[in-house]
């Protein structure tokens, strides 16, 4: 019962991060793994500690920060990038199960679902046009920062997975009601 507690937390805390940055998360998913710093992947996901594949995704993790501090392209962007955000939210969280299929379908679930709805919450919370080139890289870097640092430390220290999580779900608990008091206001004829 302890290991899916583990696995769980693990795996919900590293789908946080996916939805955020994919490709950062596995390089470090991989990167810990391979130096043996905190949780290793089971052995059906060896090939994370590979430096082809470590190599590929820090590429692909420059890539996607430098392009996330643009602005412009930040709705689209993020539509067309959530299938990446979730399959490897799933990856990630089927890899450090280290028990039977159940438990690995179960983990890659919520790894998936974790990186739904952090991918969601990004696009709520950032506002539609941007106040200025500053502020978007601001926020990128934030986002940078929370991907590096959320996914290292829920490696080294399982419970922050949880505590990832929950960040998660009161983020979107207050876009929406954000969201539903400003319509509110709007049909009573108000200002927001």
């Amino acid at each position: 019962m302890s290991a899916w507690l583990f696995s769980l937390g693990v795996a919900i805390g590293l789908g946080c991060v996916a939805g955020v940055r994919p490709s950062l998360m596995l390089v470090v998913l991989g990167g810990v793994s391979a130096v043996g710093a905190g949780i290793g992947v089971n052995h059906t996901f060896l090939f994370l500690e590979h430096w082809l594949f470590l190599g590929v995704f820090t590429l692909l993790a420059l890539l996607e920060s430098g392009l996330d501090k643009l602005g412009r392209w930040d709705r689209i962007r993020g539509r067309l990038l959530l299938p990446q955000r979730v399959a490897a939210g799933a990856l990630a969280g089927a890899a450090v199960f280290c028990g039977g299929w159940l438990g690995v379908a179960v983990c890659a679930a919520a790894g998936g679902a974790a990186a739904w709805l952090s991918q969601r919450n990004k696009m709520r919370t950032r506002p539609m046009v941007a106040p200025g080139d500053v502020a978007v890289t601001f926020h990128s870097l934030w986002e940078d920062l929370y991907a590096f640092l959320g996914a290292a430390l829920t490696l080294l220290f399982w419970p922050l997975g949880y505590v990832l999580g929950g960040f998660e779900g009161v983020v979107c608990w207050w876009a929406w009601h954000r969201r539903r008091r400003k319509y509110r206001e709007l049909r009573r004829g108000g200002s927001v």
